[in-house]
């Protein structure tokens, strides 16, 4: 099937293009399309391409406009959909697939973390009008030049407690009512949510208003791009991506600080500015009671004079996240450390740990 109409977005970086390496997906003719958020707050690093979607919106709050950055043509699969053996085709069924960088989980609709919904990030459910308006704008083009209609299912369930699933939460998560038959997937043409997808149980982007989202596409008698063509020297102000990882076991002493053991623990040089997101993977067999801290925290280039900063904890074993956007100073670097504290002081096991996150260099 050869692809149909134009394959770039105007205006969407391509610096994180992955349509032409190993993660090259199947040319098919877009007739529907898929939202999803990221549960993040940064550009996700999609594993280099094998987890992600057609494209990924980054909100610039203070601008009041979305950052597009594509991952594959337009009439390319992408890979953000669960697709089990047997049933029906996900990502190669002719769907687009859109990330919008933020959150759908209602527990997080005014504060996640030490961040502010509409300050720090979006939730997505109660997004700013002008957020719509920019994903508008996309589903406008995406209609006027490859002919996807400007309709979209009926219920978006919340991420959270919803009365059309009563005693279920989060309500759009799983097997919901509003998760589509195989055959209802197979004639869907228009506008669902991964929570509407067969042969997925994620229940993104959970209650967000899509039907405003139509109102501003169908009220845009010819779209024009968010941001013009990217030049050379605009794609030098795009962000690059922070990505490392190690997946060696490492033993945590209860109560000790302990330097993640990425790049030398340095994850950034100044001067930088950054928004980090940094994962760890803790044992399954540890304490539910212990306190896990993570601290980011700043010392100049030979690793002395460390700066203060506030701890973040949470508790438990699994997995747990913490996040810093900020400024790195000239002459500085951006640390990272991991505290455990179980209650028989025992160790702990690190299995994996992870830093991803967009960066700008400054000067």
């Amino acid at each position: 099937m050869a692809k149909q109409g134009p394959q770039k977005i105007p205006g969407a970086s391509q610096r994180y293009f992955y349509g032409d390496g190993s993660y090259s997906g199947s040319d098919m003719e877009v007739n529907c399309g898929v939202i999803h958020t990221t549960e993040g707050r940064t550009l996700p690093s999609y594993n280099g391409g094998s987890i992600a979607p057609t494209v990924t919106g980054v909100p610039d709050i203070a601008a009041k406009r979305i950052r597009w950055y594509q991952h594959y043509d337009v009439d390319e699969s992408a890979r953000a959909l669960a697709n089990k053996l047997g049933g029906v085709s996900t990502n190669t069924a002719n769907a687009f697939q859109i990330e919008l960088v933020g959150t759908c989980d209602d527990s997080k609709a005014k504060t996640w973390d030490d961040k502010r919904a509409g300050v720090d990030y979006l939730h997505w459910p109660t997004a700013p009008d002008w957020a719509l308006a920019e994903v508008g704008w996309l589903v406008r083009w995406l209609h006027d030049y490859h002919g996807v209609p400007m309709t979209c299912v009926r219920d978006w369930l919340a991420y959270g407690k919803d009365s059309r699933r009563p005693g279920i939460t989060p309500a759009s998560y799983g097997a919901s009512p509003a998760r589509m038959s195989f055959a209802e997937w197979q004639a869907f043409k228009g506008w669902c949510g991964h929570q509407h997808v067969p042969e997925n149980d994620h229940g993104d982007p959970g209650s967000m208003d899509f039907a405003r989202v139509l109102e501003h596409a169908k009220g845009t008698s010819e779209p024009t791009p968010t941001t013009p063509d990217p030049t050379p020297s605009q794609e030098d102000d795009m962000p690059q991506m922070l990505d490392e990882y190690n997946p060696r076991d490492v033993e945590l002493t209860s109560g000790e600080w302990t330097g993640l053991a990425v790049a030398d623990a340095v994850l950034h040089s100044g001067p930088r500015l950054h928004d980090t997101l940094v994962h760890v993977l803790l044992a399954e067999d540890t304490p539910d009671d212990t306190v896990v801290e993570g601290r980011f925290y700043l010392t100049d280039t030979a690793g002395a004079s460390p700066s203060a900063y506030l701890p973040t904890a949470h508790r438990g074993g699994g997995g747990h996240q913490f996040g810093l956007s900020g400024k790195v100073p000239a002459g500085k670097h951006l640390r990272f450390q991991i505290r455990v504290t179980t209650p028989d002081s025992s160790p702990v096991t690190l299995l994996h740990r992870t830093a991803t996150g967009p960066y700008w260099a400054t000067s």
